[in-house]
């Protein structure tokens, strides 16, 4: 079961979820743009480039991302979800989340798989964007490889 069938079938007819989406890039705001149909839906981020791409209807927060106070835009979010360069500044992140705010739910994008099991220990879950980003290479790689051609001997 996805995260979106989560939010949109038990939750629906009740106050909508929140959603903080934690993030120093871009792909924090495509996903926030994501989800705001089905979740209330938070963007904290350290860059002004991002802040002022996020969605109309998203809630932007724009201050350190290892500050208790900047995280506090969020501190009511049924899930987050911590997107950010560095693996050590998204386990920083993880674990403020948790034991400031008491999210219950941590997804965590994750840069090198080495440190998974580091990060595994405080996330809910984690998504290694480099076999994500293979995935969707190899994908537009084999729509783009022309056909084999038959070889006539």
């Amino acid at each position: 079961m996805t995260l979106r069938t989560r939010l949109e079938g038990p939750l629906a007819g009740s106050p909508a979820p929140s959603l903080l989406v934690v993030t120093d890039s871009y792909v924090g705001t495509t996903l926030a743009a994501d989800y705001e149909s089905v979740a209330d839906v938070g963007l904290v981020t350290d860059s002004e480039r991002v802040a002022k791409r996020a969605p109309d209807g998203v809630r932007t927060d724009v201050g350190d991302l290892t500050a208790p106070e900047t995280l506090a835009a969020g501190s009511e979010a049924t899930v987050a979800v911590v997107a950010v360069g560095r693996d050590r500044r998204a386990l920083l992140v993880t674990q403020l989340l948790r034991t400031q705010f008491d999210i219950g739910s941590v997804v965590v994008l994750l840069n090198d798989p080495e440190r998974h099991d580091v990060v595994d220990d405080v996330a809910t879950h984690v998504v290694c964007g480099s076999s994500c980003l293979s995935g969707e290479l190899g994908a537009a790689l084999e729509q783009t490889l022309p056909e084999p051609s038959e070889s006539h001997s």
